[in-house]
């Protein structure tokens, strides 16, 4: 009896080292994307110098926003041609949604939008890009919010060059909370990196500054003194993440790759139940 009380509190002992671990690193997370959405929000999203602060003219900001219904225009496509034809999701979500950029066309598909972001300053500039263009339909949550919180069912759930800056070991549990909260029948869109590309000596450096963070402050001490935090890069096992959505009901998958950098698989399922063969 003393053994089995004794390893109950071993194994809660453990959880909830695990937990606050989770909450420490998405804490350091929510500080680095904070600065960005403080001091250059729309670079942060999509690293193209055009986007930056200084560079941001009109054109350019509409030239951003134009990506994402390039995007969006794309994925309906795949997911009408091969799931769900007159796809009409009433709920979705889109996970990292930063400033904006798929909320704003997804909220002229949907009757409700959610975006959740770890930067409150990121969600303070989607609020605002929202209201501009008179945008209603629109509720934004930060990622504590969402992770903690009763958020209901979505019936189309999106992720879009996201993951890649997040510890795959917080990543999965990220991805469960958004497969738990698609409805059945429900389409979900979700993208991660799993490799460097080939002879990309860039990656190992990157590594050292990713994972040591006192090189990457030298580095940035010898180009001038910028203060500017690294946007972390990780690869994610692709047997744990099909694993994972296989276990919670995520079928009729199709991968499309894709590079920014590194590879990747956008993978677009629908959550239906009892589809093993």
């Amino acid at each position: 009896m003393l053994s089995n009380v004794l390893f109950v509190d071993f194994y809660s002992s453990i959880i909830n080292k695990n937990h606050e671990k989770f909450v420490s690193d998405m804490d350091k997370i929510k500080k680095s994307w904070n600065y960005w959405g403080e001091n250059d929000p729309y670079y942060a999203v999509v690293t193209f110098d055009e986007y930056r602060k200084e560079n941001l003219t009109e054109s350019n900001k509409e030239a951003f926003f134009q990506t994402g219904y390039d995007h969006l225009n794309k994925l309906w496509a795949e997911i009408e041609n091969n799931l769900v034809e007159n796809f009409k999701p009433r709920r979705g979500l889109d996970f990292g949604c930063g400033v904006g950029r798929v909320v704003i066309p997804l909220a002229e598909r949907c009757e409700k939008v959610v975006g959740v972001d770890i930067s409150e300053l990121m969600i303070e500039e989607a609020v605002r890009n929202c209201e501009r263009r008179k945008i209603a339909n629109t509720e934004f949550l930060q990622t504590d919010e969402f992770l903690s919180g009763t958020v209901g069912e979505f019936d189309f759930v999106h992720s879009f060059i996201v993951f890649q800056h997040i510890n795959p070991l917080q990543g999965e549990k990220i991805l469960i909370k958004i497969i738990e909260s698609l409805s059945v029948g429900g389409i979900g869109v979700l993208h991660f990196t799993y490799a460097n590309a080939p002879d990309d000596r860039s990656f190992w450096r990157f590594r050292i500054y990713r994972d040591y963070p006192i090189v990457n402050q030298l580095k940035n001490l010898v180009r001038g003194g910028s203060k500017e935090p690294l946007i972390p890069m990780y690869i994610y096992n692709l047997n744990k993440i099909f694993s994972l959505m296989q276990e919670n009901d995520c079928h009729k998958c199709s991968v499309l790759f894709s590079f920014h950098g590194m590879n990747g698989v956008v993978i677009i399922f629908q959550k239906t139940k009892n589809l093993n063969f």
